[in-house]
């Protein structure tokens, strides 16, 4: 391709809290329409907003967490433009004095470099309604009007679609492990507008158009891989790009002209009246750092270079905070950790998969699993049914060993009685046992499945292979 393209990414999150960012109403999702209003967020006159602190708070986790320089005073604005789902007319949000700035986040990409992406700034502002349109009407539902929402703004490092899509899977994993959002897309807990230009190389930026309606990782590479493209029709047949902002539609997998773009000096913005500048005291930044957690990426390193993790274990248990909180309180049992994470990424997952579960609210404790591995690494149950213990753990609740007795699972390991199956099974099949003779080491799978077929699988696979290798080889 002979142009250059350039896209940054502004990424809003619901923060999780208890009330509305400058008032008492509940932030909660699904209410009934209308309910969680007041003379605050619905800008009645006279009304005066008070912060929440607890969205400071996060604001601060999540600037810190993007090696953010922390202002020493952050001062609240109002951007000011009109659409009907804004009941003041205004939002009240950040934009000379943010919480946070000049911040980086390294995103992995594909080949498992690293790529350092600078974040131009971290602000904290209130969400918008919603409108509800269908064939007859539009109607309004303020509820989410006052959400406190954070804004995190790139610069332009971004090359094309699919690293916009790689940043947005790992920031929506970054701010879940902090616990800051649910980061629901589908819900709009985390929503995503992109801004991309084009250029020939060496020439720097070109004009931007912004991209909105992306509420997945995936439409995020699908309408910047086919703006760019847009784009590069547009200067190829001599034409200049507008700026402006566009939707993206699913459906015709395009994006459509929605309005022009506006730049900052079009929304007026001026110190909020109503909300003195807010300075992040010793006690406040000392609390933050104390919320400082080990981050997805330095765990997902962690496993490999301290655990001998593989790369694929290592980012499927870290993938999420609660998958991974789960594995660490397996090993604090005594579990081992290559074979929890096995477990862990194989059967452990297919079970939760087919069940709908998360593994933090399962049967699956960290205890029950390290006493199945007991039963296991200590020969009291194969490996193969002790897939059908863990199955039972989660379908009847009850610790492994008390499932292996009521169900007499345990391996037969008597000698005896393992010598006298094996020599009926070796009867019943003398042609498979003079292949075996001939050099057919193959046929002697053939016969420890009929082995277990005979025993319903609770012989001890070792000593029956080894009782059948030397019965045949050593008669010969």
């Amino acid at each position: 391709m002979k142009y250059q393209s350039f896209v940054g990414l502004e990424i809003h999150i619901q923060l999780i809290t208890e009330t509305k960012v400058f008032c008492s109403c509940p932030n909660n999702f699904g209410d009934e329409p209308n309910t969680n209003v007041c003379p605050v967020c619905m800008g009645y006159p006279g009304a005066l907003p008070s912060l929440n602190e607890e969205a400071v708070f996060k604001a601060l986790k999540v600037s810190r967490a993007l090696n953010c320089h922390i202002n020493e005073k952050a001062v609240f604005e109002r951007k000011n433009y009109f659409y009907p789902d804004m009941p003041k007319n205004y939002q009240i949000s950040q934009f000379e004095f943010p919480f946070g700035i000049n911040g980086y986040f390294d995103l992995e990409l594909d080949d498992g470099s690293v790529k350092r992406i600078r974040i131009h700034d971290v602000h904290l502002e209130e969400d918008a309604g919603k409108m509800i349109h269908d064939a007859y009407q539009s109607r309004l539902d303020y509820n989410r009007a006052g959400t406190p929402l954070l804004e995190i703004v790139t610069e332009p490092d971004l090359l094309d679609g699919r690293e916009a899509e790689l940043f947005v899977q790992q920031f929506r994993q970054l701010v879940r492990y902090l616990e800051v959002t649910d980061g629901n897309m589908e819900e709009g807990s985390l929503r995503c507008d992109a801004n991309t230009s084009i250029n020939l190389p060496g020439k720097g930026l070109g004009t931007k158009t912004e991209v909105k309606n992306l509420n997945s990782s995936r439409f995020v590479n699908k309408a910047l891989t086919y703006e760019i493209k847009r784009h590069a029709k547009v200067l190829d047949k001599g034409d200049s790009i507008v700026q402006e902002t566009r939707l993206w539609d699913e459906g015709s997998s395009t994006t459509r002209s929605m309005r022009s773009k506006e730049d900052s000096h079009d929304y007026r913005y001026f110190p909020e009246p109503d909300l003195p500048p807010f300075r992040p005291g010793a006690a406040l930044m000392a609390r933050v750092e104390e919320a400082m957690i080990e981050l997805p990426n330095e765990r997902k390193k962690r496993y490999e270079a301290e655990l001998n993790l593989t790369a694929d274990q290592a980012a499927f248990i870290t993938a999420e905070k609660n998958t991974a909180d789960w594995f660490e309180a397996v090993l604090a049992a005594g579990a081992d950790a290559s074979q929890a994470a096995g477990w862990l990424s194989g059967d452990i997952q297919k079970v939760l998969n087919k069940e709908g579960a998360a593994i933090d609210q399962s049967p699956f404790t960290p205890e029950r699993i390290k006493e199945l591995f007991d039963l296991i690494n200590s020969n009291r149950i194969s490996n193969n049914i002790g897939k059908d213990v863990l199955q039972a753990v989660f379908d009847e609740d009850k610790d492994p060993s008390v499932i292996v007795k009521e169900k007499g699972l345990e391996q037969v390991s008597d000698t005896g009685a393992v010598e006298k199956v094996v020599e009926e099974v070796l009867a019943a099949h003398p042609a498979v046992v003079d292949a075996i003779r001939a050099g057919e080491d193959k046929q002697i799978g053939f016969l420890m499945g009929q082995l277990m077929k005979a025993t319903g699988g609770k012989v001890n696979p070792q000593l029956a292979r080894e009782m059948i290798e030397n019965k045949i080889k050593g008669s010969e």
